[in-house]
């Protein structure tokens, strides 16, 4: 019994140094850019689009593996900065998208195929009629530090409706857009198995745990900072605090590096679900300064 206790302690301590920061959390904080609808369909316009990014969204979400920043927050920062929340984000614009949400990873992604058949026969009084979507979905992961794609997944989806009829009495099943969502769920499922797969992929590009922005600053004993429970942090937390003091830049516009400067010290006091309150043990902390453990 002895032994077995001794086994079990080492393979416990063993686990506990050895499994890295964001697994500890099990998730991931990403920022979801609307899908953009690139078929040849265009009776619903962005709706299709806007469809895919929910329901991608929603699965994400129910992984357990992802933070999702909300839509609305996701728009409304966008909007400030004259910036759209469309997936076409350039290598040029990642970097300050990132910076803008707080987030290292973006998925973007576009419906490049959605089609909408019918068809019908019939004899003798006797009458088949029968309807088919098809969708198929293309989602990029992009690392806004670098502007690189890091990560691609596609998936397909059909749904079929149908129905018959009697001379004079009609069974068909008449569809809406409803069918298309349905066509839109398979290839969104798809897509999200294939990102999961891959999710030590990219739980390593994330940041690590317990490091992250200053919000606001209220004071030396009010200083707002994201993460929260979903980040990982605690009461007690503490943290060295940087400010960045020169970003080297390409001639595209592209952040290359950039340098920090230690500026003080902070230990958390408060932490809510996405964010948390700390405050000053040293130096004088701003709003867009960095936190992290060295």
């Amino acid at each position: 019994m002895k032994r077995f206790f001794t086994l079990f302690l080492t393979i416990a301590m063993v686990v506990f140094f050895l499994v890295p920061a964001h697994a500890a959390t099990g998730k991931v904080r990403v920022a979801v850019m609307n899908f953009a609808n690139n078929s040849t369909w265009s009776y619903w316009g962005d709706h299709l689009g806007e469809a895919a990014n929910d329901e991608f969204t929603t699965q994400l979400q129910q992984s357990g593996k992802f933070t999702v920043i909300e839509r609305a927050q996701l728009q409304s920062i966008l909007a400030e900065q004259g910036l759209g929340a469309s997936g076409a984000v350039a290598g040029s614009t990642a970097p300050k998208i990132g910076k803008l949400l707080g987030v290292q990873l973006i998925f973007t992604g576009s419906i490049t195929d959605f089609s909408i058949k019918g068809g019908s026969g019939g004899a003798f009084g006797l009458s088949v009629s029968g309807t088919r979507a098809k969708s198929t979905l293309d989602v990029r992961l992009i690392d806004t530090t670098t502007g690189e794609v890091v990560l691609t997944a596609s998936g397909s989806g059909e749904k079929k409706v149908g129905g018959f009829g009697i001379k004079g009495v009609s069974f068909e099943n008449h569809y809406d857009e409803g069918i298309a969502h349905d066509a839109l769920r398979p290839a969104v499922t798809q897509v999200s198995q294939n990102v999961l797969a891959q999710f030590d992929k990219i739980a390593s590009l994330a940041p690590a745990a317990g490091r992250g922005k200053i919000l606001d600053v209220e004071g030396p004993n009010q200083i707002y900072i994201d993460g929260g429970q979903d980040g990982g942090l605690n009461v007690g937390d503490s943290f060295n605090v940087y400010r960045v003091t020169k970003e080297i830049k390409d001639d595209d516009g592209n952040v290359l590096d950039r340098v920090e400067e230690p500026v003080g010290k902070i230990v958390v006091t408060k932490v809510m679900s996405k964010s948390a309150v700390a405050e000053s043990q040293s130096g004088t902390i701003k709003k867009g300064d960095t936190y992290r453990k060295d």
